[in-house]
């Protein structure tokens, strides 16, 4: 299932635990911000800036990520493949947990980050069970996967425009933070809500489900997906 997926690794340097957490990490910070930032990356692993520093000193000798000088870290084609195997894995289950299991998608992310260094023949027979599905619980792509078309054409909620009524799609990244307070407002997939007021702070909106006006703070705003649904509003 890996190979045909394209995202087994070509490394035969094993590949510890936390290593695969940094890789993992930035892939996250990448599809939410476009690049990972060392205090970010602290912040999401619960370390210290400079234990990140060393660590993607040594990731960078082994041609894992490269760093864009006052900017952050990516992926390498080879870090990104090694991360993608683990995402892969961590979709899966996360899709199994919230559609057969009934976790809500807080929980099944949690509990699906427990689980995704499961033998890779096991998800592979969940994923064929599940019907080989395209997101996760959260809108977010799985490795090896078409992109459904609603997500190509998605933005991010810091460009949408005043006054539309949009849908929410996906949360990108899964940030832990970021995730948490998202779930607390109740903008999960598929919440319609419509734009009140973008800056470059927050985004104000107001969702369907209800009359009150709730802030999004920018960090957040740059997270979360969205497609115009004036149908629905």
């Amino acid at each position: 299932m890996l190979s045909r997926l394209n995202i087994k690794s070509k490394s035969r340097e094993k590949v510890t635990a936390t290593v695969e957490d940094y890789l993992v990490t930035i892939y996250r910070l990448e599809e939410a911000f476009g690049i990972a930032r060392t205090t970010v990356i602290a912040r999401e692993l619960g370390v210290r800036p400079g234990t990140v520093s060393k660590v993607i000193g040594r990731l960078e000798a082994k041609g894992f990520v490269e760093r864009a000088k006052y900017y952050g870290v990516r992926l390498t084609d080879e870090g990104r493949r090694i991360a993608e195997r683990i995402i892969w894995k961590h979709r899966v289950i996360e899709r199994f947990l919230y559609d057969y299991v009934g976790l809500d998608p807080l929980k099944a992310h949690e509990y699906a980050h427990m689980m995704e260094h499961l033998p890779d023949e096991i998800v592979s027979k969940i994923y064929d069970k599940l019907g080989r599905p395209s997101t996760c619980p959260l809108g977010n792509p799985i490795p090896g996967s078409e992109i459904p078309v609603e997500l190509k054409v998605s933005v991010p909620l810091i460009k949408a425009e005043p006054g539309a009524c949009v849908k929410v799609v996906r949360i990108a990244g899964v940030l832990h933070e970021g995730l948490k307070h998202i779930v607390e407002l109740g903008l999960m997939i598929g919440a319609i809500a419509r734009i009140v007021y973008v800056s470059n702070s927050h985004v104000v909106l107001r969702p369907i489900s209800t009359s009150k006006c709730m802030e999004i703070p920018y960090e957040y705003a740059r997270m979360i997906y969205v497609v115009v649904d004036e149908d629905n509003c």
